[in-house]
């Protein structure tokens, strides 16, 4: 009795093993945590994170001279259209446009391949949001340009006299969007290769992020130029975080090179 017993279990076993390592097989994930990345990465954003803070206490608000002395015809011809704008309510509107973006990555969760990967992927996309984020705000920190509504005579005295309102370039919306875009849209692609949701997702992400952009400019918060360079670079860290951990690309090398200046630089090889 025992004998058999034993042969039915053997018997499930192998016929469960024929059923299942076929698509454990067929499954492979396209990324892997790495200690010399994961912690360069995450290194990195702190210290660019700490820097954002440090520099933050350097800004000063613009004084009443200043401000009387701005004028539009300062401001370059491709910016300068901004300086008209401003609303309140297109700077609400950027916020609530942007929340579903830097929570999408949670749809991840609602599919098998992605969910037994979430931690992973968890983790590359804090580092992404911690590097945007540094950047972003040391960017801000040390150029202190006006926003364009300083330049706007509708525009609050007291929001002129604010520390944020040198704090334009460049756009940390925009930035942050293009990030979370980029990233879900590229994570997606590559677990997905050949869905065609792919297109669906690229698309939806990528116009949710230059809508959070447009309001930013409608606002009166940020010149084009702002956006297009927080575009750029949020794009660039939501390609490049997922890009360097992915399991194929053996060939990339990540080192860090300190100069003489004391100055931190991430060098990739391929």
């Amino acid at each position: 009795m025992k004998q058999s017993k034993i042969k039915i279990y053997a018997i499930f076993m192998i016929f469960t093993a024929i059923i299942l390592f076929p698509q454990a097989a067929l499954y492979s994930s396209p990324y892997e945590l790495s200690p010399i990345v994961d912690g360069t990465l995450t290194g990195a954003g702190l210290t660019l994170f700490g820097i954002s803070l440090y520099t933050g206490k350097n800004v000063e608000s613009l004084s009443d001279e200043e401000i009387a002395s701005l004028s539009k015809d300062d401001i370059n011809n491709f910016d300068r259209s901004a300086a008209d704008n401003w609303s309140p309510a297109a700077g609400k509107w950027s916020d609530i446009v942007i929340t579903p973006l830097i929570i999408s990555p949670l749809g991840f969760l609602l599919e098998n391949e992605t969910r037994n990967d979430f931690f992973i992927i968890g983790v590359m996309y804090g580092e992404s949001i911690l590097i945007t984020q540094g950047l972003t705000g040391t960017a801000k920190n040390i150029i202190q340009r006006e926003r364009p509504f300083t330049y706007n005579s509708d525009a609050p005295y007291l929001n002129k006299k604010d520390k944020d309102a040198v704090r334009s370039f460049y756009s940390g919306h925009s930035a942050n969007a293009f990030n979370s875009a980029v990233f879900v849209s590229t994570v997606f692609s590559d677990y997905y290769p050949h869905s065609l949701w792919r297109y669906a997702v690229w698309g939806t992400t990528l116009s949710t992020a230059a809508l959070t952009g447009y309001l930013r400019y409608k606002a009166g918060m940020h010149y084009p130029s702002d956006i297009f360079t927080g575009a750029a670079i949020g794009s660039s860290i939501g390609y490049l975080v997922p890009m360097l951990h992915r399991t194929g690309n053996k060939n990339i090398s990540l080192q860090v090179i300190i100069g003489e200046e004391k100055i931190i630089a991430l060098l990739f090889a391929f």
